[in-house]
């Protein structure tokens, strides 16, 4: 079995599917190339490396400001404060002291 008449039927059937662009497609198709080749203004430079910088500080800002929020809502227990509740007592040589 050859492979030739194979590649000859895929040919003829991907001939109906082939997308013939016309010429409002070219148009559009040249713009964009022209448009993307074109060189960025100085505005737009500084918009572009703006913009991800402004999005990266304002996310930090956000998870500063939850983690705040989050922290002072929950109370920390301090050493000091476990101590003052509890009673302190040290034994030596088998006598106690403490309250």
């Amino acid at each position: 079995m050859s492979n030739d008449r194979f590649f000859e039927r895929l040919r003829d059937e991907a001939q109906q599917l082939r997308y013939e662009a016309d010429d409002v497609a070219l148009t559009r198709m040249r713009a964009r190339i022209r448009a993307r080749l074109a060189a960025p203004t100085v505005s737009e430079l500084l918009a572009n490396w703006m913009r991800p910088l402004t999005v990266s500080l304002s996310a930090l800002a956000l998870v500063a400001t939850l983690g705040v929020a989050w922290y002072e809502t929950h109370p920390t227990v301090t050493v000091e404060s476990t101590i003052a509740q509890s009673n302190i007592e040290v034994e030596m040589a088998g006598y106690s002291f403490g309250d």
